[in-house]
């Protein structure tokens, strides 16, 4: 039997020593001195013996280095581990075979090959998973540590942003209504930016970097827990949104943001942030944008996300033009792709009535679905992006197959050149969120749910 394997993110052959030396080190060596005193000897038999070991643990450790899309030769002075995989099948696993070399081209060239099942596409929840979701990136504002809060049913996680008092004052609120456990986004505070991301490894996961495929399904409820009956939806704000980046360009502490300052409309999500890249593209996000800025001037100036109206509206965006991140999220911005207008099917408002909150704003439990379709290879690969708010069918919330019960409410499709279409392969997943200089919000995400198509 094959021990319990661990993933490991992807390498490149040119480092495969140090890691193979991280992983495999003690074993080989050991066997490698054993070979040595051997080598004297005339008992070819023990010779074979300790070659068809140590070929062995070199393919055992290929398996240790394997992760989504690691296939190839590493060499390691003599030896090599050659990974090749096939799949995902329909249930998201793959079968790796690993392949340990010894001495190639000589007259002791020996080779072992080890094959095995790995990944599997699992549902990832907040119920099983928010441990995973415990490092909320932030900016360095006075009250960007408030900015999200990871409730997960060990206060240890976050008692550097709340006292332990106050963790378990919120926790004892709001347990009978968010089980699961949840986040807090925004913290009735202005003046925040902030971003979190899933860094587990389950399913084909590794360290929160996941195999894309043919794209993903998400569910999860929410509710502002600020009552915004203003008549522009100007009292509390900005939003936030459901974000895909790509996990070869985007660590796990990627976050928008203005350079220096507050600027809520960019939502965590456009914005070069503290280190100057902020979430570099390709990247994916369902917008939840509460607070209107309707203006059309310099994406670097306030107010100039090109909103429809005064109205609460969800909405695609993906990443703008080319040459500045602070368009990101600017309604019909950039060209391949382009973010949907404001008057198209990727962009849906419902106005405010005469009377009572604005559409999100009411204090209470909204739905959201989200589902990102992937299809087709390299410069022709198509992706349908659409949200569901409030799904009202049998079948809403469940992420194991693809919802048909009614029209999506926000729907867009592009086609993503081969470049971008390549680094969306592996992808990060997570929320952002941001507010302005003199809005706040308070919004709990929870009972989320998230599979990948595969």
């Amino acid at each position: 039997m094959v021990a319990a394997i661990h993933h490991y993110p992807s390498i490149h052959s040119s480092g495969s020593s140090l890691l193979y030396a991280v992983l495999a080190l003690t074993t080989l060596a050991a066997l490698g001195a054993a070979t040595t005193l051997l080598v004297p000897a005339t008992n070819e038999t023990l010779l074979a013996g300790a070659d068809e070991q140590r070929a062995r643990y070199l393919a055992l450790s290929g398996l240790n280095l394997w992760s989504p899309g690691t296939t190839g030769t590493y060499s390691i002075g003599q030896d090599a581990i050659t990974l090749a995989q096939s799949g995902p099948d329909a249930g998201g696993a793959y079968t790796i075979t690993s392949t340990g070399l010894l001495r190639a081209g000589t007259s002791r060239e020996t080779s072992r090959s080890i094959t095995a099942r790995r990944g599997g596409n699992e549902t990832i929840t907040f119920a099983d998973d928010l441990v995973d979701f415990q490092n909320p990136v932030i900016g360095n504002t006075a009250n960007d540590a408030k900015a999200i809060v990871v409730f997960s049913d060990n206060p240890e996680n976050a008692v550097d942003t709340l006292t332990l008092s106050e963790w378990t004052s919120l926790w004892s609120q709001n347990i009978s209504r968010y089980a699961g456990g949840w986040m807090r986004l925004g913290g009735d505070t202005s003046k925040t930016v902030g971003a979190v991301w899933y860094g587990g490894s389950k399913g084909t996961c590794a360290s929160g970097a996941c195999n894309f495929a043919s794209g993903l399904r998400a569910y999860f409820q929410f509710v502002f827990q600020n009552y915004d009956d203003h008549t522009q939806s100007k009292k509390y704000g900005d939003g936030f949104t459901f974000a895909v980046i790509s996990a070869e360009n985007d660590p796990k502490y990627a976050v928008g943001g203005p350079a220096t300052g507050v600027r809520g409309e960019y939502l965590g999500y456009a914005g070069p942030g503290q280190t100057g890249k902020g979430i570099v593209p390709p990247k994916i996000a369902m917008e939840i944008d509460t607070y209107p800025n309707r203006n059309d001037g310099d994406p670097t100036e306030a107010n100039s996300r090109r909103d429809a109206s005064n109205a609460n509206h969800v909405a695609v965006v993906y990443w703008g033009g080319a040459d500045t991140s602070y368009d990101d999220n600017v309604h019909g911005a950039g060209t391949g792709p382009q973010n949907p207008l404001n008057a198209s099917a990727g962009y849906a408002e419902k106005a405010k009535g005469n009377t009572g909150p604005n559409w999100l704003e009411d204090g209470e439990e909204h739905a959201l679905r989200v589902e990102m379709h992937r299809e087709g290879a390299g410069a022709g690969a198509t992706y349908t992006i659409m949200a569901w708010v409030d799904p009202t069918a049998t079948g809403g919330d469940d992420v194991t197959a693809d919802y048909t019960a009614e029209a999506p409410r926000v729907k867009s499709v592009v086609t993503l050149g081969a470049a971008d279409n390549a680094k969306l392969d592996t992808v990060r997943f997570g929320f952002t969120e941001a507010t302005g200089t003199s809005a706040s919000q308070n919004v709990a995400i929870h009972d989320f749910s998230m599979r990948f198509r595969q």
